[in-house]
């Protein structure tokens, strides 16, 4: 046999044991598409029908809910006293949005301005069960929805379901909704009271296992700022003299030093407060008087430096909105003293402006 010949035989086993590698292989990846492809349709299928079933709800969603909103708007344009169902429930049939519905309101408790409403729809011949409580709020005229609106399909169909029974269903979740609330308010007051959330969680009656660092103390809770108590004339001033009918005081720690007239940064933030309490008492005037302790200068030096220290404090008060015409500046100079000017400390107490104002006033 020729060289040609051995290779041709040759070249034909080739082929022959290839070509049946190759219909297996062939055989294998049309199945293997096949199966892609039924899975594919199976699963667009299955969301064509989730997705179908959620537009069919929203869509029955959409009636009931109009429903609702108009017997909402009845209530509001007629109150409450003259309510359509006043007498007793009232029934409504109609057609909306291609389906159809069946509404029926009555009261629940009128002494707490209860009322149900329920919403029976057929929609792409499908039936819903739409079921709210709503509560009235006479003095602001709008209403309280007191439960999630509920849709109970799976009820409609059932023989011996009447009214009531979604009723009592509805009452027995809002019964256990107050006592989860109740008890929740028990567990966090709990809480608050240990020192460690083992004691905490034991008390609750939970066994706390192998909670991490159950046994280190709590963090303190960051303490909440409350309000400050507004000021009153008595929190910033001392009595000084109390003839009725005037009533005089002098500001809290408001001294100046030995010749000064000028206001100091302390002394601004005391007539912020005195400021705070003049603007919230507008029927309040006062009248300023300015005092020295007359070691130094003439008594006409004297009493033109009390007049000025006086002065400089109704213009601050001015300044920070006090209007002009409730201030009234007067000096005393040397000539009222109220201590010995032979201490240190009685001197810084004669260096002083006061404010006089009427009894009534305080």
């Amino acid at each position: 046999m020729s060289c040609f010949k051995r290779f041709k035989q040759r070249s034909t086993c080739v082929r022959l044991r290839s070509s049946g590698f190759v219909f297996p292989l062939i055989l294998f990846a049309s199945l293997a598409v096949g199966l892609f492809i039924m899975t594919l349709t199976q699963y667009q299928s299955a969301n064509r029908v989730k997705f179908q079933h959620l537009n069919d709800y929203q869509g029955a969603f959409n009636i009931a809910w109009s429903a609702l909103v108009e017997v909402l708007a009845d209530i509001q344009s007629k109150q409450w006293s003259n309510r359509s169902f006043k007498s007793g429930p009232k029934d409504k049939s109609a057609s909306l949005f291609g389906g159809s519905y069946n509404l029926r309101v009555a009261d629940h408790d009128v002494a707490q301005y209860l009322f149900n409403v329920k919403v029976r729809v057929s929609f792409k011949n499908k039936n819903h069960l739409f079921y709210w409580r709503m509560k009235y709020n006479p003095n602001l005229l709008d209403f309280t929805n007191l439960f999630i609106p509920v849709c109970y399909e799976d009820m409609l169909d059932k023989p011996g379901v009447t009214p009531g029974d979604i009723d009592a269903i509805v009452d027995d979740m809002l019964e256990t909704r107050e006592e989860n609330r109740e008890k929740a308010e028990e567990i966090a007051n709990i809480i608050k009271s240990t020192p460690t959330l083992k004691e905490a969680l034991e008390k609750v009656g939970i066994n706390p296992g192998k909670v991490k660092d159950a046994d280190k103390p709590r963090p303190t809770p960051p303490t909440v700022p409350t309000a400050p108590t507004p000021l009153t004339l008595k929190d910033i001033a001392t009595l000084v003299t109390g003839a009725d009918p005037d009533v005089v005081f002098a500001i809290k720690d408001f001294h100046f030093g030995g010749d000064v007239a000028v206001l100091t940064e302390e002394q601004k933030d005391l007539l912020d407060a005195m400021a705070k309490i003049l603007t919230d008492r507008p029927e309040i005037k006062i009248e300023l008087r300015g005092h020295t302790t007359g070691l130094v200068g003439t008594a006409e030096s004297n009493m033109e430096f009390s007049i000025e220290r006086a002065q400089n404090v109704a213009d601050y008060l001015i300044s920070v909105g006090i209007a002009a015409e409730r201030l009234t500046v007067k000096g005393f100079g040397r000539e009222k003293p109220i201590a010995s000017n032979d201490t240190e400390a009685g001197q810084t107490k004669n260096r002083r402006v006061e404010f006089v104002l009427s009894s009534s006033s305080i």
